[in-house]
This record gives C-alpha cells, sequence and structure tokens, in this order.
C-alpha cells in the first residue's frame, strides 16, 4: 500500500470554526496533535484568496512541490489560536516501500534548523515515541495513507 499524503501538523487546541473557515479538518493524531491534510494547490489558492506574498522559510533542497506558502502559518495560527504558531509540513510520496518524505518544523514561527525528516519535526513538536516504535508510528501518521480526493477541487481551481 502506498502512503502520499501532504499535512500540517499542529498543536491542539484546535479550533472547529475555524478549521471550517479554512475548508480544512483536523484529525486526531494524540500526543496532543492534528493532522490538517492540504494539497500544494489548497495552499497556492488560500495563498491569493488571502492575498499572502511571503514564502515560507523553508530549505533549498525539498522539491519544488512542497507547500512553501506563508498563508499555511496564518492556517496553523488560526486553528490553534496561537499566533505565532508551531506547526510542521509534511510530505510523502511511498508506494510497496520505496519513496521519499520530506518535513520541514516552525516553533512560535521560526523554522527548526535541524528537522530532515518527519520524525525530526514530530520531535520538534514535542513528540517522543512510544516502546519499539519512531514518532511516524507513534502518532499513527501511517494509518494516514493518501491525501482526501476533496481535496482535488483546489487543483481546478489554482
Amino acid at each position: 500500500m502506498g502512503h502520499d499524503i501532504t499535512a500540517l501538523v499542529v498543536a491542539e487546541p484546535f479550533d472547529e470554526a475555524a478549521a471550517r473557515e479554512w475548508d480544512v479538518e483536523g484529525l486526531p493524531l494524540g500526543h496532543g496533535l492534528r493532522l490538517v491534510h492540504i494539497s500544494p494547490a489548497y495552499a497556492s489558492y488560500q495563498q491569493r484568496l488571502r492575498r499572502v506574498g511571503a514564502l515560507l522559510d523553508v530549505p533549498d533542497d525539498l522539491p519544488s512541490i512542497f507547500p512553501r506558502e506563508a498563508v499555511l502559518a496564518d492556517l496553523a495560527a488560526s486553528v490553534t489560536g496561537r499566533d505565532p504558531a508551531s506547526f510542521a509540513v509534511i510530505m510523502t510520496d511511498y508506494f510497496g516501500g520505496v519513496g521519499d518524505q520530506w518535513a520541514c518544523a516552525f516553533l512560535d514561527g521560526a523554522r527548526v534548523p535541524s528537522v530532515e525528516n518527519i520524525n525530526g519535526a514530530l520531535r520538534a513538536l514535542g513528540v517522543r515515541p512510544d516502546a519499539g516504535l519512531d514518532e511516524f508510528d507513534t502518532v499513527g501518521l501511517s494509518r494516514h495513507h493518501r491525501t482526501p480526493d476533496a481535496l482535488d477541487r483546489y487543483d481546478l481551481l489554482d
């Protein structure tokens, strides 16, 4: 089975009303975190809609489709009620055990430069792995295989 997601990971509490305003859902991960599925087209659309021109401070070696729009920091702040927010942007592309993952974490709005992968991003957000598991499996990211098809509508709006 493949694993192909693009998402934010944000800390709770999570404001459901704010999430509806942003057209997202926050799926509980445990460890005080929520998974907010996004897509590159969603990020681009929200950036234009909300007239945000800036980009996130992400490493240069991330793939070109990795969401860089600064509006994602606004989204994280809105749904958590914390500004600046602490959050991670994550992306996976695996099939049959082959593929890659990318991540970038921000604490109180500032990028954590030591983050190199999703486990590192989750660690930066305070996740400590359960015995015999890494951070990815501790929070249950392995249960979330695909970005929901509902986000495909943003491909048409982008």
